[in-house]
């Protein structure tokens, strides 16, 4: 097996580098432009330029550290810098840091690679600070970014962008620009999720992401005074809400139990105690791996609201995400299965139930994912956690996946 650290910081210590430039720790605070964001993104260049890596930053922030090969053809590997506010200490830095760890150990043991290895820290995957995710993964997969944004400050998404990625650019040895796509890309990533600690699997193989769904109903009924208005003669919104609420998710739990249904933001008007709400708006967020299920959900989901409409209580819905179920490359898959069999980890095949930059990457490179397992499920929280010998197979599935693939060999 390939040794999981390399001369100077282990794995451990430059996590623990990185999550120390945040001021609230354990809670990490990297959201994209801040201050510790920009000095995570310049820690991560000082360590590549000290391991002999070339050192490019886009227009966007996002870095690449590449190990030149002896061809034109590019083997990646990575995951976004940033967090959610006060978040863990391993969503996306890990995958970027067990990156670091495979790359220049592979190097160290076997020189110059075939295929140039390039490690990519996005800039941006979660949406933290303005709302528009994976503008770090859709920049290099050359979708378009909408940019005319600000954050809850009012802080343009142009002016932070550039004030942070400015001396990014700037430090001593990087060069600026779009580097070319790769010829595959493979993300290694916490679960976010209980089922490989569940069923006590050490690594997860990623076969792609679920669909996802957001819809945003919004009911009106008519506000009256609380104490006079006789229980027959209301037309409350709440208690509408309520019930759609309660039948739909019924309806999910009946038609797949793989479906996940989620009412995550709500809203009343006049939010008043000693009112009738007169007006409730909510969100609902379904994911599948099938969009088959979804669309089916979400026909129920119109037909449950149809049948609670009244003269005075109308709903209307909107849907504003319809993300297609992503499925990842299967040659890769299959091989970092075999990987993770030569080197005696036990595995699950299993679809993730978030997105991730890897579904970004996929509509444009072959693309592959695994998981390592996170402590109780936990993810996006200060109690995020994934035990230092899961941390350790991860980078050890993850140097393999990358030496088959840049320097040649069977699985």
């Amino acid at each position: 097996m390939i040794p999981l650290t390399t001369p100077g910081l282990t794995l451990a210590a430059q996590l623990a580098t990185i999550n120390r430039l945040c001021p609230t720790d354990p809670a990490q605070n990297r959201l994209v432009y801040t201050p510790t964001w920009t000095a995570a993104q310049a820690q991560l260049i000082t360590w590549g330029l000290a391991a002999g890596l070339q050192a490019t930053v886009d227009d966007f922030g996002t870095v690449y550290l590449d190990l030149p090969g002896q061809d034109d053809q590019t083997i990646a590997t990575g995951s976004h810098m940033d967090t959610v506010v006060n978040g863990g200490r391993y969503d996306g830095l890990y995958g970027i840091i067990a990156g670091f760890q495979a790359i220049t150990t592979l190097h160290r043991q076997l020189g110059r690679p075939q295929h140039t290895l390039r490690l990519i820290a996005f800039s941006e995957e979660e949406g933290s600070r303005f709302p528009l995710t994976f503008t770090g993964s859709k920049h290099y997969a050359r979708q378009t970014v909408e940019t005319r944004m600000v954050d809850a400050d009012g802080t343009s998404f142009e002016e932070a962008r550039q004030l942070a990625v400015a001396p990014l650019q700037d430090h001593p040895g990087v060069h600026s620009g779009l580097p070319a796509l790769p010829a595959s890309f493979t993300e290694l990533h916490i679960e976010q999720g209980p089922r490989l600690t569940q069923t006590h699997q050490q690594v997860g193989i990623v076969t792609g992401l679920v669909g996802q769904r957001r819809f945003t109903l919004t009911l009106k009924g008519r506000a009256n005074h609380a104490g006079t208005t006789p229980m027959a003669d209301r037309h409350d919104a709440l208690q509408a809400a309520v019930t759609l609420i309660t039948r739909l998710r019924h309806h999910a739990q009946a038609l797949d139990d793989a479906l996940t249904f989620t009412v995550g933001r709500f809203e009343v008007v006049p939010n008043s105690a000693n009112v009738i709400p007169g007006l409730v708006r909510f969100t609902v967020d379904c994911r599948h791996p099938s969009d088959l299920v979804l669309t089916e959900f979400e026909r129920q989901l119109h037909q449950a609201a149809h049948a609670l409409m009244a003269p005075q209580l109308t709903i209307t819905i909107q849907r504003w995400v319809h993300d297609l179920p992503v499925c990842f490359d299967q040659r890769l898959t299959t091989q970092n299965q075999r990987l993770a069999a030569q080197l005696n980890l036990r595995t699950r095949r299993l679809t993730s139930g978030a997105g991730h930059d890897s579904g970004i990457m996929s509509s444009v490179v072959p693309t592959a994912m695994l998981f390592v397992p996170s402590v109780a499920g936990i993810s996006h929280a200060p109690a995020e956690l994934t035990a230092p010998t899961d941390l350790a197979h991860g980078v050890a599935l993850l140097t393999a996946s990358l030496r088959v693939q840049a320097y040649g060999g069977l699985a």
